[in-house]
């Protein structure tokens, strides 16, 4: 039961909120310019002679009809992989790809660059440990007793499991789902829970995970990422791709900025929700972010809405970009301190914790 004076400190503590981009997750996961090398790099394992699956047997997954041997479900990864590779190429981005897609209503290939995109994700996540970063940051702001700060709330742009993988260490659980549970993940296609006075993370781009629309269930790609690449993890991924294709209820939890979000909390959306709990910090501290011009309109609105707000950390080897296109976002920055990081050795712990 919480006494009078734990409600007092809590309504004393300076509210601080964490800004996340691409380059936090670096130091395990390819920035846009790498991807296409890297999505080569995934083709040449997958069709690797060793882990090349059975062209005789099938998946026999429930609500699978295709009845494909799992060689050829293989073969359309593959295949989709080098679609997104030349799609890529084609663009500056796969942002700038998938804005191309809902602008023309291309919606189910959108699917398809979701559904790819994870899978990617999920092998690049396999292949080497989370960002030794994220591990730190844990051990710094975890108490004793293994609690995480309820002054801290975190807004990512990642649709990594960077976050879930570096806290496993911590809490000892394995399962994806589980970690994300415990660190109150909220994104705006997922299976979201509330509570009151916690440590939050908000994916604004959702996650690398599956959702069915039918039984209203939430499960990841893969349980557990961080495994050896052989063949039994190839099978396990081949499997979980070709139930994706062949089932009308499965939808990629990954949801760029600009597409619509429905009701979450008591009638709230997504972004209502994210700004009532982060409108009250104090201090933002900003880790590679570049504020790309597809955010904007999101951005203006969550980091607008911070009346509170009196410090702004900026860490990035480019600090300075970061502080001119944040005044770019926000017109009222008279009264605000700026502070620029380049050093990212380690994410910046603001002098307000």
């Amino acid at each position: 039961m919480e006494v009078w004076w734990e409600k007092l400190f809590l309504i004393t503590m300076n509210k601080i909120t964490y800004l996340f981009g691409a380059g936090a997750s670096c130091n395990a996961l390819p920035i846009v310019k790498e991807i296409p090398e890297r999505i080569k790099g995934l083709m040449q394992v997958l069709r690797s002679r060793t882990l090349m699956l059975d062209d005789k047997s099938t998946f026999n997954t429930e609500g699978d009809q295709s009845q494909d041997s799992k060689r050829v479900s293989q073969l359309k990864l593959i295949n989709d992989l080098n679609w997104l590779l030349n799609e890529s190429g084609n663009h500056s981005s796969v942002d700038t790809f998938a804005k191309k897609l809902t602008i023309r209503k291309k919606f189910d290939e959108l699917e398809r660059l979701k559904r790819v995109l994870s899978v990617f994700f999920i092998f690049e996540q396999a292949q080497r440990p989370s960002d030794k970063r994220y591990d730190t940051f844990y051990a710094s702001i975890i108490s004793r007793s293994g609690k995480l700060p309820e002054n801290i709330r975190i807004v990512s742009w990642n649709y990594d499991h960077q976050f879930e993988l570096s806290y496993s260490e911590y809490s000892g659980e394995k399962k994806i789902l589980r970690n994300q549970d415990r660190l109150n993940v909220i994104q705006k296609n997922g299976i979201n829970n509330y509570y009151d006075q916690s440590f939050r993370i908000y994916k604004l781009n959702g996650t690398t995970d599956v959702i069915d629309n039918e039984a209203f269930r939430q499960y990841a790609y893969f349980d557990e990422i961080i495994l050896p690449v052989n063949k039994e993890f190839v099978e396990k991924i081949v499997k979980q791709f070709a139930l994706f294709i062949n089932s009308k209820s499965l939808k990629s939890t990954i949801s760029f900025a600009w597409e619509p979000e429905e009701n979450l909390n008591e009638g709230k959306g997504f972004i209502d929700t994210l700004i009532s709990d982060v409108k009250d910090c104090v201090a933002l501290a900003v880790i590679g972010y570049s504020f790309p011009f597809f955010n904007r309109e999101i951005d203006r609105k969550i980091i607008g809405s911070m009346n509170q707000l009196r410090r702004v950390y900026f860490q990035a080897p480019d600090a300075e970009v970061l502080k001119e296109r944040f005044s770019a976002i926000r017109d009222d920055n008279k009264n605000l301190e700026f502070v620029l990081i380049k050093d990212v050795g380690q994410f910046i712990l603001p002098n307000e914790l």
